[in-house]
């Protein structure tokens, strides 16, 4: 409907700019009038026609100016504003930030995977193998859209980890792939928000949720008990993360073929090449880490 829609208004505004012209008013701007019509229309039809009703005024998620913009001011600290502004100073103190922040992220996201399983996988509210979104107005869809977007606003939050590494001069951890992976998800974070909040796509959100709480207690327990931490540790949590990339290229590939099943299917197909690749970057990673490494 949306589409159709949009379709007549393009072409009510196309007869009207020929009238212009055949009238003997000035096509050159009707021509420019007619090209900043279609991009308004265009970008009115995406942002607000396409997107889902139920979370499309959400913040962060009206409009894709705040997300672009946090992105960019990201790479750029990152990569040029924060080893300037380091160069010629001392690493920061922030051990009991990052415990606290490790703290924050342990907690969100075992809360997040802990409610998957007990609200919608465990009592089978939600197919493991197909499940399409669902529109109805009652407590868990409520429940799914509030973490649909809480998942997102912790994708925000996961670039502090970054912001953390080159603020105690850790600049080798900025690696492409730590950078590509963190960005990479603060969009399809959005994406999925703002226009496939719940259904299949709810597992990337579980999954991710919880190798996050291993993983962030894994980092809590080697900045305030390095005694504790031992040498394979590591290893394995960068296997678990593999493991999650093979996980989610199963289940977002397989509904491809899959011509009963109702989840939007343009998902997959943005969705796993840059799964792919993070899985291409991750297993290089590991190869050179703990493979060629030890061969040497």
């Amino acid at each position: 409907m949306a589409k159709e829609v949009f379709r007549t208004k393009y072409l009510v505004f196309q007869i009207y700019n020929r009238l212009q012209c055949l009238s003997g008013l000035n096509c050159v701007s009707a021509e420019m009038g007619t090209l900043l019509n279609n991009v308004t229309q265009y970008y009115t039809y995406v942002n607000d026609e396409l997107a889902d009703p139920r979370t499309n005024k959400f913040w962060l998620v009206a409009n894709p100016i705040p997300i672009l913009t946090i992105m960019f001011l990201y790479h750029r600290f990152v990569k040029v504003w924060g080893p300037a502004y380091m160069a010629n100073r001392k690493p920061y103190n922030l051990k009991w930030l990052i415990v606290a922040y490790n703290v924050v992220q342990i907690v969100l996201c075992a809360h997040m995977a802990f409610q998957c399983i007990t609200w919608l996988y465990l009592p089978g509210y939600y197919s493991l193998w197909c499940q399409k979104i669902n529109y109805e107005d009652n407590e868990v869809e409520r429940l799914i859209i509030s973490r649909v977007w809480l998942y997102y606003f912790i994708k925000i939050m996961d670039l502090l980890d970054t912001v953390f590494f080159i603020l105690r001069k850790k600049f080798s951890q900025v690696s492409f792939l730590h950078v590509y992976h963190h960005l990479g998800m603060c969009l399809l974070g959005y994406i999925g928000t703002k226009y496939v909040p719940g259904g299949h796509g709810i597992m990337l959100g579980f999954i991710n949720s919880a190798v996050h709480a291993v993983m962030y207690t894994y980092y809590l327990i080697s900045i305030t008990k390095p005694q504790w931490v031992k040498g394979w540790w590591k290893k394995y949590i960068t296997q678990l993360q593999i493991l999650q990339f093979l996980l989610l290229i199963l289940h977002f590939g397989h509904i491809i073929f899959e011509p009963s099943c109702g989840y939007p299917k343009w998902v997959s197909f943005m969705f796993l090449p840059h799964n792919v690749f993070i899985l291409f970057l991750f297993s290089d990673f590991y190869i050179k880490e703990y493979i060629l490494k030890k061969r040497k």
